[in-house]
């Protein structure tokens, strides 16, 4: 049965953008309320002002894979604090193969030192955006250019006067729109 059927009780790995720093607290929440999930962790050393710590950080930060019927679960898993929305992909729930994140967890316990993450290469001029927090939330938006790592500038698509606007990466949540 296809995903847009609601009926369809096959289980499958969706991903689920959360707030910024919320993705180990809704992965316990996940497990407390028996739904299966996967938060990819990572070690990392950090610098204090006064010393070196090792702490775990997520490998897809704000990102959370969750193994549920996706008609069925879904608003068990979005009224959950820290949870945004679910990713979508050309109009439908993205779902991720069991085979790709066995990939990336054989990965992270065999080369977690060499793992090198660009998420800014995904927003690449011309893409169009959502913005998912801030005074244009809802909004989809069209960028412009990648300033830093932070910030991009956007414009509104379908407008002939160009309005544009530096928003933080973290704000926005992109997803692959059919133009």
């Amino acid at each position: 049965m296809s995903e847009t059927n609601p009926h369809s009780e096959e289980s499958a790995w969706y991903i689920v953008y959360t707030k910024p720093r919320a993705e180990k607290k809704l992965s316990e929440l996940l497990r407390k309320y028996h739904i299966e999930n996967y938060l990819p962790i990572r070690k990392e050393r950090k610098k204090w002002t006064d010393r070196f710590k090792w702490i775990h950080v997520p490998v897809l930060p704000s990102y959370i894979f969750v193994r549920i019927v996706f008609w069925r679960d879904k608003n068990k898993v979005l009224q959950l604090p820290g949870s945004v929305q679910f990713v979508f992909h050309k109009g439908q729930p993205a779902i991720v193969e069991q085979n790709d994140l066995d990939v990336l967890e054989k990965g992270l316990q065999e080369y977690a030192e060499s793992l090198k993450m660009n998420p800014e290469l995904l927003l690449q001029k011309g893409k169009l955006v959502r913005i998912i927090d801030g005074s244009f939330v809802g909004k989809t938006m069209e960028i412009i250019k990648v300033k830093n790592k932070t910030l991009v500038v956007c414009r509104i698509p379908g407008v002939e006067t160009i309005f544009s606007y530096e928003i933080n990466m973290d704000h926005m949540a992109w997803e692959e729109l059919i133009q």
